[in-house]
Parts: C-alpha cells; structure tokens; sequence
C-alpha cells in the first residue's frame, strides 16, 4: 500500500499504483477503524476486487475538528496501525489531504469533481450518514444524484448497529473514558489499544493526544506494535496493568511472562475487556 499526502502525491501515486483503468474510493476519518469502518472497507474492497480497480481511501490531517471545533479527539488507533490494518483491508493507496479553512470551504461539487478526476473513480462506498464539503452538503443522496450524471456509481452501506445505536468513534472514546473496555472492543471489533515506549516494567505514551481508561488496574496482552508491513491478528502475552493517575504511565507486572524481543523500544498494550483477538 502506498501512503501519500495530498493531491499532487495522489495524482502520482495513481500513475505508480499497479491496477485497472479506475480505483473504488471510500472517503473520511476513519478514526480508530471500529466495525462500522470495516464494513465500507470491506464493501468496497469486494466492488474493487470483482471490478480489477484500485482501491483508494481518502482522509483528512489533522482531524477536521481541529479546525470546525477548536479541538481534535482522542485518538484511537496509532498511525502505523493505521496502515497495517488499512493495507490488510485492501487499501492500495491511502491518501489524507491536508484539511485547511480552503478545503472546508470548498462546495462538495467542486471537491468530488477534482477527487474522481485525480483517482479515476468508477464507484465510492458511503454510509447512509456520510457527508463532506461545505456545509457538510456532500450527503449520500446529493452524491448519489450527482454520479447518477457523471458515471459514478454509489454504493451505499448500512450502518453498523450495537447496543440499539450506531457504532461511532464518538461512542468508543465515551466507553474508554468511562473504563468500558468489554463495550468499547465490541464497537472495535478488537479490544483497544495502546502504544508507548518500553522502560523497564514501564510504559510510556508519547503523547497526551490518545484515549486513556481511568486510572486503574486491567488486564491486558503486551506484545510488539503494529508496522506497515506487518500481518494481523496483532497479539501478546496476557498480564496485566496499571494505569497511573498521569494517563501516560503504564506498569506492568509479570514481566518475566513477556515476549523476550520486548526489551525496551515501542510496544502495544492491548487493554482487555474480554477475549477477542488482539
């Protein structure tokens, strides 16, 4: 999978890119990749498939609430677990553009327009509650009339629905900061995960930009994180932890239990809920 950002790496990448005459695009911030996002994916990755197309995913840096609401969320998912799973999911070319007041203030018109004319598209997955542009005016059927014109097929998913609500990425940062990792993996799909650098019986977040459970005491499998070119499931040696009062600390016990490649450097602690694959 190539990983480009903005238009002119796209337009380059598309000539790089092995694949048919066209791509399958699926479009927005796909924070953490829960269940709801696999579903496009994997929708589209199907359309992409029995078409002999490449298959495009478009996002934005930084997240667009940074800009529309002053702030951006918690993260969910590192970026290099990002790739890997987006690149296990099909992905040939991950493009985010940068999101400036320019692009927020662009008529989704104008923006879909350049975006099929740069990628070739022939089709594009969305979700019943998609919407991009100006005005957030891009919204399944206003693009569905407007491919309707132009040749380009709309692929419309349903949402994924657990607990009687939609999944989002709003519901899972909710559910980690109220310390519901059993609800949280099962919106994931997978139980959720942090990344830091190991010291010792300790690990270290790099940032404060992530979502943290509350201080406390968890089970968990620590194992090597995610890279590119890495394979799934991403797994780990059960122990547990404890979430210091900073939200950046984390200790282990039973380090002897540990992988013994895991002697310091980047490690992921996949917090458990319950007994899903990592």
């Amino acid at each position: 999978m190539r990983r480009v950002i903005g238009w002119e790496d796209l337009a380059t990448a598309m000539n790089l890119t092995p694949g048919g005459s066209g791509s399958i695009l699926t479009l927005g911030v796909f924070d953490g990749l829960h269940r709801g996002h696999q579903r496009l994916l994997a929708a589209a990755e199907r359309l992409a498939h029995a078409a002999g197309l490449r298959r495009i995913h478009v996002g934005f840096t930084p997240h667009p609430d940074l800009l529309i609401r002053g702030a951006a969320p918690a993260k969910l998912l590192e970026g290099e677990e990002v790739e890997l799973r987006l690149a296990h999911a099909g992905v040939d070319i991950w493009c985010d553009l940068p999101f400036t007041v320019d692009l927020r203030d662009t008529p989704w018109e104008i923006f879909l327009e350049r975006l099929v004319r740069t990628t070739l598209a022939k089709g594009i997955v969305l979700s019943p509650e998609s919407a991009f542009g100006q005005g957030r005016q891009g919204t399944l059927a206003n693009v569905r009339a407007w491919g309707a014109i132009r040749g380009l097929q709309v692929h419309p998913v349903a949402e994924v629905r657990a607990g009687g609500a939609p999944i989002s990425s709003t519901r899972i940062r909710e559910m980690i900061s109220a310390g519901d990792l059993t609800g949280a993996a099962r919106l994931l799909g997978r139980p959720y995960a942090l990344v830091g650098d190991l010291h010792g019986d300790q690990v270290r977040l790099p940032t404060r930009d992530v979502a943290v459970p509350p201080p406390g005491l968890y089970r968990a499998r620590v194992g090597l994180a995610g890279r590119p070119a890495g394979r799934l499931p991403l797994v780990g040696r059960l122990t547990s932890v404890q979430i210091a009062p900073d939200g950046q600390t984390l200790r282990l016990s039973r380090t002897n239990h540990l992988d013994p490649r895991l002697t310091g450097g980047t490690v992921r602690v996949a917090i458990l809920g319950e007994g899903l694959q990592a």
